[in-house]
């Protein structure tokens, strides 16, 4: 159901895989506005409003007054696989981007570096970094081809942590004489301390540096596919800590956090049908307690080789969560054209709304245009 990178042989031997992967986004906001207090133009953090973040991770928010941007989420990365051994290898992949708040303008970073042990047919093992599996695109997701839209919802997709480094079990199973093939995996391992961590640095806190940290990383997910549907749950807790060295302090000290998902996609001659569904908690048995919602839910259906949709999704504090009342919804239409091999180009038009509930305004209400060419070699 994914379409991955085709490997380049580096060696006559096929020791030695490289593939690679772009994205030429530029996107500008229409307009918008900051409803609740009835602003047409603003300021948020470093930001002139009104304004898109579309990429939490990287901190990436379009500017209306800025028109036309393309340094926010477009990107070149590199993937080098190692077969060692039979049942050895190692992979590594580095991402570029041309705007990067934590490592510095088109400075390279590691996503994945790990080695693999094929067990036998159904067991392997990895040591290393990899990008924590939390979201159905989690392995793709800086891979655009591999999805869709110009990118997996905003709403649905980013935290302040995304790698993590230690060890994973994965599981592969074809079910008896069936179509059906059971996939598995589990992992534990900590994020090592992301030092001015953009997310909270930028977005959230506004002070000079915010330094994130996950230990104590476990979880599982597990997927049934046909061919046809392939539904997945996930589940993973952490602990979390939070500080700023001048001035706040310890925000966050080993806050225990669980993060769960499904998922349910399908795609059955024309029609392609994207879903995932997902709870955040934090403190969940204490007064102070953190529980968001959020999902997305998308139909396509294919014309040729031009798949156009729509998606909705939505980011909502939980009827049990105490504080913090963040919310945002988006609609988005999205056209995809697979124009040439490995290369597809999209169109997306996003209606986002600001339901946060905070005392000052935050990114507001937004219609983006963005373009995007993608691809794979």
């Amino acid at each position: 159901m994914l379409n991955v990178p085709q490997a380049i042989t580096l060696d006559a031997d096929g020791k030695f895989q490289l593939t690679g992967f772009y994205e030429l986004t530029a996107g500008k906001v229409l307009s918008g506005e900051s409803k609740q207090f009835g602003l047409k133009n603003w300021t948020y953090q470093q930001w002139n409003c009104p304004c898109s973040i579309q990429n939490w991770e990287y901190v990436g928010v379009y500017e209306k007054g800025r028109g036309w941007q393309a340094d926010l989420e477009s990107l070149f990365g590199l993937q080098l696989n190692a077969h060692l051994a039979p049942a050895l290898s190692a992979t590594a992949q580095v991402v570029m981007r041309p705007k990067n708040h934590e490592s510095g303008d088109w400075v390279p970073t590691l996503d994945w570096a790990y080695a693999s042990w094929q067990v036998n047919d159904e067991w392997s093992l990895q040591a290393g970094r990899k990008r924590i599996p939390l979201y159905y695109y989690s392995d793709y997701l800086y891979v655009g081809y591999a999805y869709p839209w110009v990118r997996p919802s905003a709403d649905v997709y980013g935290w302040p942590i995304f790698t993590y480094d230690g060890v994973t079990a994965l599981y592969t199973r074809q079910l008896g004489n069936t179509d059906w093939t059971l996939n598995a995996s589990a992992w534990t391992g900590q994020s090592g301390e992301s030092k001015k961590n953009a997310y909270n640095t930028l977005i959230y806190y506004g002070q000079p540096e915010i330094h994130e940290r996950w230990d104590r990383i476990n979880g599982a997910w597990v997927a049934l596919s046909n061919g046809i549907v392939e539904g997945r749950l996930m589940t993973m807790t952490h602990q979390e800590t939070t500080t700023q060295p001048d001035g706040l302090g310890v925000i966050n000290d080993h806050v225990f956090t669980r993060l769960m998902a499904a998922s349910v996609n399908v795609d059955y001659e024309q029609w392609v049908l994207r879903s995932e569904l997902n709870q955040f908690q934090q403190r969940p048995h204490e007064p102070t307690r953190f529980i968001y919602d959020y999902f997305l839910l998308g139909a396509g259906y294919k014309v040729g080789k031009v798949l156009p949709m729509v998606t909705l999704s939505r980011y909502a504090v939980a009827p049990n969560s105490l504080v913090a009342r963040e919310g945002h919804r988006t609609m988005a239409y999205s056209l995809r054209w697979d124009f040439a091999k490995n290369t597809a180009l999209k169109v997306e038009y996003d209606v986002g709304q600001d339901k946060s509930e905070y005392s000052y305004p935050f990114f507001g209400d937004s219609k983006l245009l963005s373009v995007s060419l993608q691809g794979t070699f």
